[in-house]
């Protein structure tokens, strides 16, 4: 099955946006304040970047086992175990180098053992004091492995039903935000940091991964169209409009631009993803091909980059130094963070562990 290289360069902005933002955070937020539409662009990365990648999740999971049904070559088990193996060896590892070797060793003692066993399932993303208590960008691969195991339902609906499945999906999530947001915390009086650990949970953010299931189910098209061009140049318009329109509190709020924030940008998000997909894309030319690279190793820079950027931030006084520069020392750490996340990812996905584990075969 042949990849998208228009979906690959959203993988990339995916990556950069929640690098960059993280950065920004890391260094004080003191570069835009003069500039707040650019500082509004900035802290917003975080949100476009994870709503992409769930939107990418669903996209890929989507035609993956849409390729296996049309083959007759689809069966749960090895669908599920290639999934789980794709991302957990990267995974455990970066848990066990955060424990051992940061700051975050203090999770190895009693009081830590309950991080460590959320961690370990998968499940941390539900607890306010698990979410990010060992890697701060960690609780996102809880609410995709928790995807994966309902992909195949979810699949099913899509397949029947795209547009329904996903304004479905669309009024489910926006259900489940005003009853959390304006029923269920209200009367327990949570602090305003749940407003995000319950409104990104797998149920709060469906339609984001149904976004991209849409997007796969519907047909491809070939050729230059002013519909294609259009849904982009709009697309991105709409983006950065909705994107400096409120205020970056009222994205987590009992209001009803808490409610629909995200379901709005995943439609806009969406309209510049169907027009880039089906564009016809070289891969050999100066500016895809560091993009592609990115793409493809995407997952091991997202898992490393927060702990990298923040120790060297810490700890290094040249990378100090940069720093006084927020996109030279931005551009420093991506290059740093793209080359661990390269070697962590040959390091952990080079061995076939289908072979290595061989449960669920017959010998």
């Amino acid at each position: 099955m042949r990849r998208n290289r228009g979906i690959d360069i959203f993988r990339t902005l995916a990556i950069l946006s929640v690098l960059v933002y993280h950065f920004y955070v890391l260094m004080g937020e003191g570069y835009a304040v003069s500039h707040p539409a650019l500082h509004d662009l900035i802290s917003a990365g975080g949100e476009v970047g994870v709503t992409l990648f769930f939107m990418i999740s669903g996209y890929g999971i989507y035609l993956s086992i849409d390729y296996k049904m049309n083959t007759n070559s689809f069966e749960l088990f090895p669908f599920y175990k290639k999934r789980f193996i794709r991302i957990l060896p990267q995974y455990y590892m970066s848990l066990l180098i955060i424990m051992f070797l940061t700051s975050q060793v203090t999770m190895l003692s009693n009081r830590g053992l309950f991080h460590i066993f959320t961690h370990m399932f998968l499940i941390h993303n539900f607890f306010p004091s698990t979410c990010g208590s060992i890697s701060t960008v960690l609780w996102t691969m809880g609410v995709i492995a928790q995807f994966y195991l309902v992909s195949v339902l979810l699949y099913r609906l899509v397949k029947k039903n795209a547009a329904a499945a996903f304004l479905g999906s669309v009024i489910f999530t926006v259900a489940c935000k005003v009853v959390i947001y304006h029923f269920i915390f209200p009367k327990i009086q949570m602090e305003s940091s749940y407003y995000f650990i319950y409104g990104r949970q797998l149920f709060s953010a469906l339609d984001n991964f149904m976004g991209g299931m849409f997007l796969a189910a519907l047909p491809a098209k070939d050729g230059k169209f002013f519909w294609r061009n259009t849904s982009i140049v709009v697309g991105m318009v709409l983006v950065i409009a909705w994107i400096l329109i409120p205020e970056p509190a009222g994205k987590y709020t009992d209001t009803w631009m808490g409610y629909v924030w995200h379901s709005v940008l995943v439609v806009l998000l969406g309209f510049v993803m169907w027009g880039v997909s089906n564009v016809r894309l070289r891969e050999d030319t100066l500016v895809m091909k560091p993009i592609l690279f990115i793409a493809k190793y995407q997952y091991g820079i997202y898992l490393w980059h927060f702990v990298i950027a923040a120790n060297l931030l810490q700890g290094s006084s040249w990378i100090a130094a940069v720093s006084r520069n927020f996109w030279a020392a931005s551009l420093v750490l991506i290059t740093i963070c793209t080359v661990i996340g390269y070697v962590s990812t040959i390091t952990f996905e080079a061995p076939d562990y289908e072979k290595i584990f061989q449960f669920g075969r017959k010998k």
